[in-house]
């Protein structure tokens, strides 16, 4: 019996497909092509234009053609020019040009049919601000168009750029597949590699948005590796050689027709398909069918095989009519996304450059102050950011409108491509001779002249960014071909007529198993099993093209040496430094190097492993230690991989489930897994802490230089004083802006992006305490290795509220000063469940504007001030001294300094009532390694808080002691409860890492932050960093009475075994 296949979308996907399964299977097999338009083809579309009237009409073609025989004659008229009068013309206006080297089954394709082509011209050109900038690859003359920019260094600098972006950019395709940097995109990578903004704008960004009709946003996410690989195989990065493109003579109809005739009544035109019914195969019994379902729920026939030709939206729609079809097929296809374009046929030069000398066959029309390399408002803003988060700095998360199905909101100086749109030079593209001018644009920021215009139309383009790679890779892996379905079109490739091409010639000939005509000839010779041409691989050809002697000697002497001579001693000083547990370090070369006795450190019993992408990573750590580490981490040059199985990480490292998010798959090729840097930084704790080590604070190292620990690397010294010099020029904390400066790079980054991690009700960016209890020990007379964890986070940040609202023994109608108040969550909670009236200081900006607008949402404004000012300044004011019966710090004494702790208590001294109460939530670090702490810099104070230090218990004492009358009264740890809080914090912001990149912040920032959560979970988790509340009062205050009481003074009768197991259950 028949083999039945229904094709959907008539574009050339579907053509191809239709025509290989037709011409090249089983004579049994009958295929069917159901197209909504009145004609085949697609973008393939081609116009008759009367130049005179400015008038257009289309052709039709199969069963909309045959409908009419009038029309069809008259059709077949057209086609042989014999209806023309003088004034009209063909011309495509989607598809329009080719060649033999990169349409390598289009073009043989064509030969088979009979299509002709003829040579055509290429030439770019860039028009910016009303011709300000202007350009052409035409001719030199083009070149320099406008005599202007020849005095201008941007325009020189383009060009020094444009050279070395052709002459460098390939090497971005000799790096392993999941190498960090092969997953940045166009944003990411140009500011990364450090491109102009000259060049961006008056090429690469114009030309991108040219070829793939996208807006800036959608050019700026896309794949740097998918951009540089089209380039290197279009011969785009070189200025000799490039091919000769052709467009078709006669135009794109002429092989549609061709096709339409060859199906005749199974080309169903005007025929779209809106729904689909999965059934048993009636015929046999056996197998899998598919009715589908024209307008008004007309069937159209029972088929085996359903191939979506169409675009993914509309397959979307199509499958969701049927109960059976897979979610996850659906996700997929909902990942690749398309995007309308209003393109107009017209006549009117003003949408072409100002000079025509620099007139190209595109022509880029834009506006320079849009066509930037980042995407906020103000370049200058990411200059005040912390290390790493540039990117994003300062922006709000901005909420996606819905765009209107007739284009008006596409075009118009704000529309979708209001940094650029195309402006297609007909005659010059397909050779016309006509006496008037015929442009093709697209999206342009001013609508062509009305009587200038034979047509306005919409078409989609695949959109290419991350999701829709993702979504075509989930495709070809998990469902091409499952249970019947198959899936082609031009988002399987890079978007062009050769890609849908050839996504449905791999479609067909996996159908029927044939290999193309064409291709059997290449198979013998190659002896390959190929039944499709492969796109053409270039990127090593153009490497070795550009490969000069000056680049290799370069390379030799500027990366080659310094990577052998710190490779040495970065694999010598981690011999003697990791003794305990196991750390790989897995080198492109295949090689491992391996330290580490392989035994357990503390609980983890695997080996840590690195993939170490950059061999560079071996001179940022010899120079720079744990900064090197950590810059080297942002920069992509390592990853840490992941276990196999979830039961072989630690169990106090396992992630709990969260309620509608997959936190167990953090692990990913931009960040690796989170949890293993964890690992990594408890590896190297449990290496510097040995019960061995009884040395004294200046023989010790920080735990931020834990890889000092176990000897020196005097390589490394000048780096670590370069930074230490840096860090106490530039990251000072005085009241004169210094500590304003350093506020503002970390809190100040975007109070969206803090909302995308912290707790939903309180937006307390500290420590949360949890209902916490630690389990019997796996071996009698051992410690447990951690506390078992309840709750939520934001349960547990409640309940870390009123644990320093009872410390402070605060009272109704009381007046609390909140140093530091974050997003007002203290403020708050102290206003409505005690009365208290709060005065709230901070030095962030971003913060204050949130935190007012949760108060006037929670009508407390009668009860809460927000103030932006430093604490020495507040407390000079006359009227606020001895004004407050308690003040609160949480967290905040971080950001003082060790030279200033002296002046915060002095403050709070002169504001505080004679018988008011300090409430201090702190992070420490311990006595032993304070010192050297003081004399060094770290991952914390250098990048994430610029400036901060982690005091010691001594010296916050000491200084309360020298610099006030205030003592210390009571202390509590939550450091452990911290660990939790950041374990959740990570998992949270990892789940939202779409939310994160929509405010504009990339794949250094995504390390960046998770390098920073791990780094300080692991030193809270092995207990060497501790967040102590602490009270401080003036001797003899009675107010801290409940603070001596038993339940605060003593410990706890200790829970059974049985109660242990009951509680955790």
């Amino acid at each position: 019996m028949a083999q039945r296949i229904a094709i959907i979308g008539g574009g050339v996907s579907g053509l191809a497909a239709a025509w290989h399964l037709h011409t090249q299977s089983d004579p049994n097999v009958d295929v069917h092509i159901f197209e909504s338009e009145a004609r085949l083809g697609g973008h393939a579309h081609t116009l008759t234009l009367d130049t005179e009237k400015f008038t257009s009409r289309e052709y039709t073609n199969g069963t909309a053609a045959a409908a009419a025989d009038d029309s069809a004659h008259g059709e077949e008229k057209k086609e042989n020019g014999d209806e023309k009068n003088p004034n009209e013309v063909d011309i495509d206006v989607g598809f329009m040009v080719y060649n033999k080297g990169n349409y390598p089954n289009m073009t043989r394709w064509f030969e088979s049919l009979g299509i002709q082509g003829e040579d055509t011209d290429m030439s770019l050109s860039v028009s910016l601000d009303g011709g300000k900038k202007e350009w052409s690859s035409h001719s030199l003359k083009g070149l320099f168009a406008n005599p202007l920019q020849c005095i201008k260094p941007e325009f020189y600098t383009f060009l020094k750029d444009l050279l070395h972006f052709n002459a460098y950019a390939g090497e971005l395709l000799l790096l392993p597949p999941n190498h960090p940097k092969r997953q940045v995109n166009i944003q990411e990578y140009l500011t990364q590699e450090g491109y102009s903004e000259a060049f961006a704008s008056y090429y690469l960004l114009p030309m991108m948005a040219a070829l793939w009709s996208s807006s800036h946003e959608d050019v700026l996410a896309f794949p740097a590796s998918s951009l540089v690989e089209f380039m290197c195989n279009h011969k785009m990065l070189q200025l000799f050689d490039r091919p000769q493109y052709q467009t078709p003579a006669g135009r794109s109809i002429q092989y549609t027709s061709k096709i339409a005739h060859l199906l005749g009544k199974n080309a169903h035109t005007n025929t779209p398909i809106v729904a689909l019914k999965k059934m048993v195969n009636t015929r046999d019994g056996d197998g899998i069918e598919y009715e589908l379902f024209t307008n008004n729920h007309v069937s159209v026939g029972h088929f085996d095989h359903v191939v979506f030709a169409c675009h993914s939206p509309q397959a979307v729609q199509i499958l969701n009519t049927c109960k059976f079809t897979n979610p996850g097929l659906i996700a997929a296809l909902e990942k690749v996304e398309y995007g309308d374009n209003v393109v107009y046929v017209h006549s009117d030069a003003t949408l072409m450059p100002k000079r025509k000398a620099a007139w190209g066959s595109w022509n880029c029309m834009g506006k320079s102050e849009f066509l930037t390399t980042h995407l906020q408002k103000n370049s200058k803003k990411g200059r005040e950011a912390m290390e790493g988060a540039a990117s994003g700095f300062g922006n709000k998360l901005q909420q996606n409108t819905e765009e209107d199905n007739d284009g008006n909101n596409l075009e118009g100086e704000n529309g979708r491509m209001r940094a650029v749109y195309v402006t297609y030079y007909i005659n010059r593209l397909q050779n016309l001779t006509t006496s008037t001018d015929i442009f093709v644009s697209l999206n342009p920021h001013t609508a062509p002249r009305s009587d200038l215009v034979y047509r306005r139309q919409i078409m989609a383009h695949p959109q290419f960014n991350h999701r829709t790679h993702e979504g075509r890779a989930d495709i070809k892996e998990n469902f091409q071909g499952k249970d019947g379905l198959w899936f082609c079109g031009a988002y399987m490739g890079y978007g062009f007529h050769e890609d849908g091409c050839r996504a449905g010639f791999e479609v067909a000939t996996a159908i029927n198993g044939v290999a193309l005509p064409w291709v059997k000839d290449v198979s013998a010779a190659e002896s390959t099993d190929l039944l499709v041409l492969p796109p053409p691989d270039l990127a090593k050809i153009t490497f070795e093209q550009n490969d000069t002697f000056y680049r290799r000697l370069k390379r030799l002497l500027t990366y080659r040496i310094p990577v052998a001579i710190c490779k040495a001693f970065v694999t010598r000083f981690l011999q003697s430094a990791i003794t305990k547990g196991q750390l790989v370090l897995k080198l492109n070369d295949g090689s491992e190097l391996s330290f580490g006795d392989g035994t357990a450190c503390g609980d983890d019993s695997f080996p840590v492993t690195a993939r170490v992408f950059d061999d560079w990573f071996f001179v940022k750590v010899a120079t720079e230690y744990d900064l090197g580490l950590a810059r080297s981490y942002m920069a992509g040059q390592f990853l840490v991989e992941k276990l196999t199985k979830k039961e072989d990480y630690p169990w106090t490292l396992r992630t709990p489930k969260m309620d509608g998010v997959d936190t167990e798959n953090e692990a990913n090729d931009i960040i690796g897994d989170p949890i293993g840097l964890t690992r990594l930084f408890l590896l190297f704790v449990g290496n510097r802490d040995t019960s061995a080590i009884g040395l004294r604070s200046s023989k010790q190292h920080t735990y931020a230089n834990a890889l000092q620990n176990a000897s020196g690397l005097a390589i490394s010294k000048i780096g670590s004083l370069v930074n230490y010099l840096r860090f106490k020029i530039f990251m000072d904390n005085s009241e004169r802006g210094g500590s304003l400066k350093n506020i503002h790079a970390h809190y100040d980054l975007s109070n969206d992006l803090f909302r995308t991690f912290l707790d939903k009700e309180t937006l307390m960016y500290s420590s949360a305490i949890y209902d916490a209890v630690a389990p019997p020990p796996a071996i009698m007379g051992q410690p447990s290795s951690g506390l078992v964890f309840k709750g939520s986070l934001e349960e547990a940040q409640w309940r870390k509220l009123d644990t320093l609202c009872d410390r402070a023994q605060l009272q109704p109608g009381q007046t609390l000063l909140d140093i530091g108040f974050g997003w007002g969550g203290l403020s708050l909670h102290a206003a409505k469940k005690y009365g208290c009236h709060v005065t709230g200081i901070t030095l962030s900006v971003e913060q204050k504007a949130l935190a007012e607008e949760r108060v006037e949402k929670e009508g407390l404004g009668h009860l809460i001030n927000f103030e932006v000012i430093d604490y020495r300044t507040f407390a000079r004011r006359k009227d606020n001294q001895g004004k407050f019966d308690r003040v609160i710090s949480c967290e905040m004494i971080e950001a003082v300094g060790h030279e200033h702790l002296g002046e915060f208590f002095w403050a709070v001294e002169q504001v505080l009532k004679y018988d008011g109460v300090l409430v201090m939530e702190a992070i420490t670090t311990p006595e032993a390694r304070y010192e050297t702490y003081l004399r060094s810099t770290d991952f914390i104070n250098t990048v994430i808080f610029p400036g901060g230090i982690c005091p010691s218990l001594h010296a916050l004492v000491d200084a309360s002691y020298k610099w006030s009358t205030l003592t210390l009264e009571h202390i509590d740890n939550i450091g452990l409860h911290y660990a939790e809080t950041l374990a959740e914090w990570r998992r949270r912001f990892n789940a939202n890492e779409a939310v994160v990149r929509k405010m504009g912040f990339d794949d250094v920032f995504m390390r960046v932050w998770n390098y920073y959560m791990t780094y300080c979970e692991a030193g809270f988790r092995s207990q060497t960093e501790h967040c102590l509340i602490l009270v401080f009062s003036r001797p003899g205050n009675r107010a801290l009475l409940p603070l001596s009481e038993s339940r605060s003074v003593t410990q706890m009768k200790c829970l059974t075994k049985e109660e242990v197991e009951t509680w955790i259950e």
